[in-house]
């Protein structure tokens, strides 16, 4: 890694965790308020520093935004593993990530991304509306972050949240104009018509692990 001073390093590493867990980049705010600067000033040095060292660069798809570079994500997707990030529902919705003592890696060896700029995380499962589907309660399903929802193909088990809101539910993926329904693989359970503004995919499901506690 380039040289950095023990400061620039701390800021990084809060930087990878934040991205880690929200996958998405923090504003010099939220930096300056998680690391307790007095003013976004020490945050705006240190994010030139990691810029200079070619670890933080502009987002070319996204104005003013900034992003890690691969090799700082690869640190945690690929050497670590792949996060367990919390729970999930299947049955209704129920907070993203609540189970946070819960934060640990699968091993990198399993359900390795097939490219290295793709985020994998998994999550645990509350309820047993999928067991249709083989998926059952306390089972980790992994997902992707889905680079285009706009792609995804009907009856995709997703991982679906609320629009402004941090309710999310497993589910399979069907569209109709401008309404989305989330179907449970449980005759117990009633599908779920939202329009299709309300909803925003989380992940898409790759595959599951079953019999980690």
């Amino acid at each position: 890694m380039a040289s950095l001073t023990p400061r620039n390093r701390e800021v990084l590493e809060w930087i990878r965790k934040f991205v880690e867990t929200r996958r998405i980049f923090p504003t010099y705010r939220d930096i300056q308020q998680g690391l307790g600067f007095k003013s976004v000033a020490p945050v705006q040095n240190h994010i030139r520093r990691l810029k200079q060292a070619n670890l933080v660069v502009s987002d070319p798809a996204k104005a003013r935004t900034l992003r890690l570079v691969e090799s700082v994500i690869e640190t945690i997707s690929i050497v670590e593993g792949i996060p367990i990030e919390g729970a999930i529902a299947a049955g209704g919705f129920i907070e993203f990530f609540l189970d946070q003592e819960e934060k640990a890696f699968l091993s990198p060896d399993r359900f390795s991304p097939r490219t290295r700029d793709m985020y994998r995380f998994a999550l645990r499962v509350r309820g047993d509306s999928m067991i249709g589907a083989h998926i059952l309660d306390r089972d980790i399903v992994i997902f992707d972050k889905p680079s285009n929802p706009k792609e995804i193909k009907d009856r995709t088990i997703v991982a679906a949240r609320i629009v402004g809101d941090n309710q999310t539910t497993l589910k399979r993926w069907h569209r109709e104009g401008n309404y989305v329904f989330l179907i449970p693989e449980n005759p117990a359970y009633s599908e779920i018509r939202l329009h299709a503004s309300e909803v925003l995919i989380e992940g898409v499901y790759v595959g599951l692990v079953r019999g980690i506690d």
